[in-house]
C-alpha cells in the first residue's frame, strides 16, 4: 500500500498529538488548599507548593498569611509541600478532589535539629552559644583514617594540621587561636561522655552520628578547667527505636606519589660536585682533571661516569608505585521491644607508599539501652581498638632524595650495598635502602574506652542520672637500627622499647528538672564529677648487640643499656555544675551556667577555681513586628551574645613541687657516695589557674525558606596568669621556677554560609563556604620587662614569629665584602640592619609568621536523578613559612665526605658566567651558606616562603540505585562511587606541602593522591 502524500501525513500528525492533548486539558481543574501543623493545626504561612506532572515542568506557589493555597492542576499530579522545620510531604491528586488539607509534622530542619551540648541537648533555634556540628554523612564524606581530619575545613574557627604524611599520623587541633604561652593542650573530647585527651584516631568515623564543636566560653564552660582549648562532642550511632537494621559499607584502592621534587641526573650531579671541590680548592681539584675525580668520587660512582654516567633511581628503590588502601565498616541495629542494641566492627588496612610502612586499625563498637520500666532506664557502650603502625627511619625519603645517582644501590649478589671505610671502619655511604628494609620502628596501641549509666525518672520531667566512663590505653613503640644501617653501624645495633599506659577515670552524677507553663520554659541542671587520670612511661635503650637477629626483643643482651627510665603524670579534678536554661516565648533565652573545680595539681590556697558564664539569644524572628511580607523572604533571625571564665590546669603534675635528684657525693677523697640534690627547678606552691575572660557576639539569619543561611561570630578572650618559667639567681640553687605572671589576648571571626541555588524534585545544587582568621599577641610578659627574645615580647604571638637574617641577594663582582671579609662571590648577602658595618645576632629580626590571616574551605553538592557530585577544598592564606626542607634540598650545602644531591632548580647554581640566579655557588664545605664568617649556619630568611594555597581535599561521585530495583533486592539502600582524595594543590609553596604542623623539619614522609571506590549498603 503506497505511503499518503507528505501534506496528508503532516495534517494526521497534528491530529493525532492535539487529539492527546485534549483529555489533558480537560482534566486541568483548580484545586483549593490548607496546609496546617499536624500538632496544633495552626496554619503555616509561606509553606512552598510545588506541583509537578510527567508532561510538563514543575510550578511553585506560596501558601497565604492563613496557611491557604489555590493552584491548577491535573488528575495523578503529584504536590510537593515543605516548610522550615517541618518534614516535606508528597500528596498524589485523585479525581474529583478539589480541597485538600495538608498536615506537616515537625523536625525536618536544620535549625530544628537537637544539637548535643554538655550534659545535655537543646535544638539549634535555641542555642545561645557558639556551636558547630558536623553530621556522620560529612564525617564519612572523605576515607579518614582520624577523626581529626574530617574536621579539618569543615568547621569555622577551628584549624587541623597533620604531624606527618605517614600511615597512621596523628592532627593538631586548634579551636579559636592560641590560648597560652607554655602550657598549650589540645582540645577536649567528649566521646558519648567519656573524656578523651590526646590523639582520637581510635574512632571508627563509621560509628559517628553527629560531632558539635563547643567554641566559645558559654558552650564550653560546664567542663571548665578542662575547656581551655576548646571541646569536641562525638556521639556514636546508637539504634533506633522500633526498627532493625544492617549497614556495610566499603572502600578499596591506591595510593600515588605525589613528589614536588625532581632531583638533578647522574650527569648534572657530577658537574655539580667538581665545581663544589674546585670551590672549595681549586689546586687540589682542577675541573677536568681524572686525578682529581679520583678523589672526588668513589670507585662505584667512577664506574658510573665511565659507563656514560649512568644513574641510579634511589627514590624508586624505597617507594611503592601504588600503595593499596581498604576499609570495612558493618553496623547491626536493633531497636525492637524495650532494649536498643547496636553493634558494629572495623577494618582498615593503609599500606604506606614507602616500602615496609602501613596502619592497620582492628575496631568494635557495642551500645545497649534497656528500658526496665517508666522509671529506670540502663545504659551502655565499649570502644575495643587494636592498632599497628609500621614505620621506618624518618631520614629513609630525605636520603633517597639526595643519594649520589652515581651510586649503585644494590651489590653483585643483590644485597643493598653498603660500604665501609677500611682505616677507621666507619660506615662511609649510608644505604636508606637498608633503613627501609631491616630497621624496625613499629607502633602498637590497644585502647579501650566506654562508658556505664543509669537514668532515674522518679517524677515527670525530672531525670536522675549517674555515668562511670573510662578511657584505658596502652601504647608500645618498639624501635631497632641493625648494623648494617647509618642509625646502628657505629652502635652495632641500637634499640629502644618505650611503653605507654594511661588509665582516665570519669564518675559524673547530674539532676536535670523541666518544666514548662504557657511561655515559660525552664531547664536546671546541677552535677557532681570526679576524674583520676595516670600517665606512666618505661624507657629502655641499649646497644652493642651481639647480633641483629631479635632486634629489640632481648633488650637484656645489650652490652650497653643507654637508659632505663621511668616518668609518671597523675592529677585528679573534683567538681561541682550547675546550669540554668530560660525560654520566654522561644524568643527570648538566656543561659547561665557555672562549675567549681578543684584541681590536684595546684597548691593547698589555690587548689580551687569558680568559673561561670552566661549567653543569652534573641529570635527576632518570632518577634509579632516581623511580618507577613519580611517572612517572604526571612526564614530565620536570631541574635547571640555571651560571656564567661575557663581556666586551665595543664602544666607539670610536680611543679608545685622541688625536684630531688640521683647525685654522687666525695667521700673521704676518693670514694664517691649515693645520695640527692634538689633539681633545676623550684616548686611553686602558690601557683593558680590560668584563667580566659571570654565574649562572644553572634547572628545567625536565613533567607527564602532556609535556601540561604549565615553565620558570624566576634571573639575576644583576655588571658591572665599565664605561666612562665622565672630565672633564680645562682645562689638560689635553682635555675628557675614557673610563676603566674604574663597575659595575652586572642580575637578573631568566624563565618560560615550555605545556600541552596537551585532546588528542584529532579536536580539540586548546594554549596558552603566558610572563612576564619584570629590574632593572638602577648600584652604582658614580666614586671618592668617587655622582652625575653626576638620571637617572645609583647605586641606579637606567642608562638609562629620566625626570626632569622634578612636575605639580600647574592654577592657578585667587585662588589663591597666588607660586611664578609672573607666571602666570595656567589655567595648569600645578609643585611646590616643595625648598620655597625659587621653581621652580628643583632640583625636578626622577625622576617614572618606563620599564622595565616585567614582560612576556610568550600563545598560543592550537585545531585540529577541520583547521581551526585560533591567537590570539598580548603584553603589558607597570609602566612608564612620557614621552608628548610626546600633549603637543604636546593642549596649545596652537605659537609665534606657525605655531599647530597640538589634538585634541578638547585642545578641553576651561581658561576661566574651564571650570575642571575638565586642560588650560591657550590661549595663542598658551604662555607657560602654562613651569614655570620667563621660561624654555624644558621639560614636567612631566603627559606621563608608564602604558605598560600587551595587543596582540592576530594571530589566524590556517587549513584543512590533507584527504589524500584533496592526493593526488588530487599535492600533499604543502596549507593556506589569513585572518589579522588586531595587531586589539585594550587600553591607558590616550594615543597612537600604547606599545610604541614612543623613545616621546618625535614622532609620525612611523601605526600600521595588516593584514588578509590566504595559501596554502601542498608539492610
Amino acid at each position: 500500500m503506497p505511503f499518503p502524500p507528505l501534506h496528508l501525513r503532516l495534517f494526521l500528525l497534528l491530529a493525532l498529538v492535539f487529539g492527546a492533548m485534549l483529555p489533558v486539558t480537560a482534566q486541568q481543574r483548580p484545586v483549593q488548599g490548607e496546609v496546617l501543623d499536624a500538632d496544633t493545626r495552626n496554619p503555616l504561612p509561606l509553606a512552598t507548593i510545588t506541583t509537578s506532572t510527567k508532561s510538563g515542568p514543575p510550578a511553585t506557589k506560596l501558601t497565604d498569611s492563613r496557611g491557604r493555597f489555590s493552584i491548577t492542576a491535573v488528575a495523578g499530579a503529584t504536590i510537593t509541600v515543605s516548610y522550615s522545620g517541618y518534614k516535606t510531604k508528597q500528596i498524589a491528586l485523585r479525581d474529583g478532589s478539589d480541597s485538600i488539607t495538608v498536615l506537616l509534622e515537625r523536625g525536618d530542619s536544620k535549625l530544628d535539629q537537637v544539637v548535643v551540648i554538655g550534659y545535655g541537648k537543646e535544638k539549634r533555634t535555641d542555642l545561645t552559644s557558639s556551636i558547630s556540628s558536623i553530621s556522620s554523612d560529612q564525617v564519612n564524606e572523605l576515607p579518614v583514617t582520624n577523626l581529626a581530619s574530617a574536621l579539618a575545613s569543615r568547621v569555622p574557627g577551628v584549624e587541623v594540621h597533620s604531624t606527618g604524611y605517614a600511615p597512621g599520623s596523628g592532627n593538631v587541633i586548634n579551636v579559636r587561636g592560641l590560648n597560652s604561652i607554655t602550657q598549650s593542650e589540645g582540645p577536649l573530647y567528649v566521646v558519648d561522655g567519656v573524656a578523651i585527651t590526646g590523639d582520637i584516631r581510635d574512632i571508627n568515623p563509621a560509628d559517628i552520628e553527629s560531632v558539635e564543636v563547643l567554641k566559645d566560653a558559654a558552650a564550653a564552660g560546664i567542663y571548665g578547667s578542662r575547656a581551655s582549648a576548646g571541646v569536641i562532642i562525638v556521639t556514636t550511632k546508637r539504634a533506633r527505636a522500633g526498627t532493625a537494621t544492617i549497614d556495610f559499607s566499603m572502600y578499596s584502592g591506591i595510593q600515588r606519589m605525589n613528589n614536588p621534587y625532581h632531583m638533578l641526573d647522574a650527569a648534572d650531579f657530577a658537574q655539580l660536585r667538581r665545581f663544589a671541590f674546585n670551590d672549595a680548592d681549586p689546586v687540589t681539584y682542577p675541573i677536568g682533571s681524572a686525578a682529581a675525580d679520583a678523589k672526588i668520587f668513589n670507585p662505584y660512582e667512577l664506574q658510573s661516569i665511565a659507563a656514560g654516567y649512568k644513574s641510579y633511581d634511589w627514590l624508586k628503590a624505597v617507594t611503592r608505585r601504588n600503595a593499596p588502601m581498604q576499609n570495612y565498616s558493618i553496623g547491626v541495629s536493633n531497636g525492637v521491644g524495650k532494649s536498643r542494641v547496636y553493634f558494629s566492627a572495623n577494618y582498615l588496612n593503609q599500606a604506606g607508599i614507602i616500602a615496609n610502612t602501613g596502619f592497620t586499625r582492628y575496631g568494635g563498637h557495642f551500645s545497649i539501652e534497656t528500658d526496665i520500666n517508666k522509671i529506670f532506664r540502663l545504659g551502655g557502650n565499649i570502644n575495643v581498638n587494636h592498632n599497628f603502625t609500621k614505620g621506618v627511619s624518618t631520614s629513609v625519603y630525605q636520603q633517597a632524595l639526595t643519594q649520589s645517582p652515581l651510586m649503585p644501590i644494590y651489590d653483585s649478589t643483590g644485597a643493598p650495598l653498603v660500604i665501609t671505610d677500611k682505616s677507621t671502619g666507619t660506615l662511609t655511604i649510608r644505604n636508606p635502602v637498608t633503613s627501609d628494609l631491616y630497621s624496625v620502628n613499629n607502633y602498637t596501641s590497644n585502647r579501650t574506652f566506654g562508658n556505664f549509666y543509669l537514668e532515674l525518672t522518679p517524677i515527670r520531667n525530672l531525670v536522675l542520672r549517674s555515668s562511670i566512663g573510662a578511657d584505658l590505653l596502652d601504647g608500645e613503640n618498639d624501635t631497632y637500627y641493625p648494623r648494617n644501617t647509618g642509625e646502628g653501624f657505629a652502635s652495632n645495633g641500637w634499640a629502644e622499647v618505650y611503653n605507654t599506659k594511661s588509665t582516665d577515670v570519669l564518675w559524673e552524677n547530674t539532676a536535670t528538672y523541666s518544666w514548662t507553663k504557657g511561655d515559660h520554659d525552664l531547664n536546671v541542671l546541677a552535677g557532681a564529677t570526679y576524674e583520676r587520670r595516670e600517665d606512666i612511661a618505661m624507657d629502655m635503650q641499649g646497644k652493642e648487640f651481639p647480633t641483629d637477629l631479635l632486634t629489640f626483643k632481648n633488650m637484656g643482651s645489650a652490652g650497653i643499656k643507654v637508659q632505663d627510665n621511668t616518668n609518671y603524670d597523675g592529677w585528679i579534678v573534683e567538681s561541682l555544675l550547675a546550669r540554668a536554661i530560660y525560654k520566654f516565648k522561644h524568643r527570648y533565652i538566656i543561659n547561665l551556667t557555672g562549675r567549681r573545680d578543684g584541681s590536684s595539681r595546684f597548691g593547698p590556697d589555690n587548689r580551687f577555681g569558680f568559673f561561670p558564664s552566661a549567653s543569652a539569644a534573641w529570635r527576632v524572628i518570632e518577634e509579632p513586628w516581623i511580618g507577613y511580607k519580611m517572612k517572604t523572604v526571612l526564614s530565620d533571625w536570631k541574635i547571640r551574645g555571651s560571656y564567661g571564665i575557663i581556666g586551665n590546669q595543664n602544666l607539670p603534675y610536680d611543679a608545685i613541687y622541688t625536684r630531688y635528684n640521683n647525685a654522687q657525693y666525695p667521700f673521704n677523697g676518693s670514694n664517691a657516695v649515693s645520695g640527692y640534690q634538689v633539681g633545676g627547678t623550684a616548686g611553686n606552691p602558690a601557683l593558680e589557674w590560668e584563667r580566659q575572660h571570654q565574649t562572644n557576639v553572634g547572628m545567625d539569619i536565613a533567607a527564602w525558606n532556609n535556601r540561604l543561611s549565615l553565620s558570624v561570630d566576634y571573639y575576644n578572650k583576655n588571658i591572665s596568669s599565664l605561666l612562665m618559667p622565672f630565672n633564680l639567681a645562682p645562689s638560689s640553687g635553682f635555675y628557675n621556677e614557673q610563676v603566674n605572671v604574663a597575659a595575652m589576648n586572642t580575637k578573631g571571626m568566624d563565618i560560615n554560609f550555605q545556600a541552596t541555588p537551585v532546588k528542584t524534585p529532579h536536580f539540586q545544587w548546594q554549596f558552603t563556604v566558610n572563612w576564619s582568621r584570629y590574632e593572638s599577641k602577648i600584652t604582658k610578659l614580666f614586671p618592668g620587662r617587655d622582652s625575653v627574645s626576638l620571637s617572645l615580647r609583647v605586641g606579637q604571638p606567642p608562638s609562629g614569629v620566625l626570626v632569622n637574617y634578612v636575605y639580600n641577594g647574592l654577592y657578585q663582582q667587585n662588589d663591597d665584602f666588607t660586611l664578609n671579609p672573607g666571602g666570595k662571590p656567589g655567595d648569600i648577602k645578609i643585611k646590616d640592619l643595625n648598620h655597625d658595618g659587621k653581621i652580628t645576632p643583632l640583625d636578626q629580626t622577625i622576617v614572618g609568621h606563620n599564622i595565616p590571616q585567614g582560612w576556610g574551605g568550600f563545598w560543592n553538592y550537585f545531585w540529577y536523578r541520583g547521581i551526585s557530585l560533591a567537590v570539598l577544598a580548603s584553603y589558607e592564606y597570609g602566612q608564612q613559612l620557614n621552608n628548610l626542607p626546600y633549603t637543604n634540598l636546593t642549596y649545596y650545602n652537605s659537609d665534606f665526605g657525605n655531599i647530597g644531591n640538589v634538585t634541578r632548580e638547585g642545578g641553576n647554581y651561581w658561576t661566574p658566567t651564571n650570575t642571575h640566579t638565586n642560588i650560591p655557588r657550590p661549595n663542598a664545605f658551604a662555607t657560602e651558606l654562613k651569614p655570620l664568617p667563621g660561624g654555624p649556619d644558621q639560614g636567612s630568611s631566603y627559606s621563608i616562603q608564602k604558605g598560600d594555597y587551595i587543596r582540592i581535599k576530594s571530589i566524590t561521585l556517587g549513584y543512590d540505585i533507584p527504589g524500584r530495583l533496592i526493593q526488588k533486592a530487599k535492600l533499604r539502600s543502596l549507593n556506589i562511587y569513585v572518589q579522588a582524595i586531595e587531586p589539585f594543590l594550587i600553591t607558590s609553596y616550594k615543597g612537600l606541602d604547606p599545610d604541614n604542623g612543623n613545616p621546618t623539619q625535614l622532609e620525612n614522609y611523601p605526600r600521595y593522591r588516593t584514588f578509590l571506590a566504595g559501596i554502601k549498603l542498608g539492610l
